[in-house]
This record gives C-alpha cells, structure tokens and sequence, in this order.
C-alpha cells in the first residue's frame, strides 16, 4: 500500500463514533498501568505531515530515553504525545520536559502549531517561540496591557515575565508591606 492510501472509506452511526471516542479517551487512563507518570502536550499539524512528525517523535523518544505514546484525532490534525516518566528516578521529568518541548517544536517546524484545543497555559509559554516572532509576542503584550494596564487579571500567566523579574517584584511587596 502507497503512503497516504487507504482501502476504504466508512461512514460511522453515532454509536459507532461514541465506541471510537470513548477508546481514545481510555488511551489516557491506560498510560497510568504502564507508566507511574506521564506529560501530555498538545500540538496540530497538517495531516499530510503526521507520517514525518511521527517518525521525529519517535527519533525524540529515543533521544531522551523515554516512551513517548502517541494518541490524537488525526482527522483535523491534532496529535497529543504522551511522555511517559517516572519522577521518582532524577532527571527524568527533566527530560520528559525537555522531550515535549522538542515534540512541539516539530509541530511548529512543519507547519503547525504548539496547541491544537487546550491552550498555551503556563506550561507551554515558553514554547511560544516557536510560532511566534519577538515582534509578535510584543504587541501581544501591548494589547493586552490595552485591556488589563494594571496588570491584575492572570497576572504572569500568558507572557509570564523572567524569574528573576518575579522575585525582585516578590520582595519588593515584602518591602513595602513589612
């Protein structure tokens, strides 16, 4: 069979598309029996490109030593790299961090994106590199400071500022109410 061919084409009944749904979402549950831990990261890709990105995340998981399990809706392109860890054993989140990060850089390389349906969060906001230039993330920034000048809604939580921004701002608050 040629790459990108299929044999056939089904169209499913509702109870048909319920069993498929609810099979993918026990994939989930089925990653604590084999791993005491596990990173989820969420990135969308073309669908052309899910054979390439496949292969670069397996070529990551062996990078980093760890089992990566690969469930997504490759319908629309979203595609959810499981990172399995154990954060008993040192380094290992680490890596597990370090391999998701990689996971979504190649998202972006191909021409997707780091998030697919569940956000940026604090967790990826670093990775908004990848899809993002500078310039970009500034007016991000610059609109949202339109809405929120005082910076009191979220504050940190989409354009979190460098640790060492936060601490300086953390003390300076001891200072000022001691």
């Amino acid at each position: 069979m040629q790459n990108n061919a299929w044999r056939d084409v089904k169209w499913l009944d509702e109870a048909e598309r319920s069993m498929w749904w609810a099979n993918r979402k026990m994939g989930f549950g089925a990653m604590g029996a084999i791993s005491p831990d596990y990173l989820v990261q969420d990135g969308v890709i073309p669908r052309t490109r899910l054979p390439e990105v496949l292969s670069q995340i397996s070529d990551i998981s062996k990078k980093y030593d760890l089992r990566i399990a690969n469930i997504f809706h490759a319908g629309d392109g979203n595609l959810h790299p499981l990172i399995l860890f154990d954060a008993s054993i040192d380094g290992e989140s680490e890596r597990a961090s370090k391999a998701g990060s990689e996971c979504l850089q190649v998202c972006a390389d191909v021409g997707g994106s780091i998030t697919g349906e569940h956000g940026v969060g604090i967790e990826k906001s670093d990775e908004m590199h990848f899809i993002f230039s500078d310039e970009e993330m500034a007016a991000q920034t610059d609109v949202r400071n339109v809405f929120n000048p005082d910076n009191l809604l979220n504050p940190g939580k989409l354009f979190p500022e460098p640790a060492r921004c936060v601490e300086v701002k953390h003390e300076e608050k001891k200072e000022t109410i001691g």
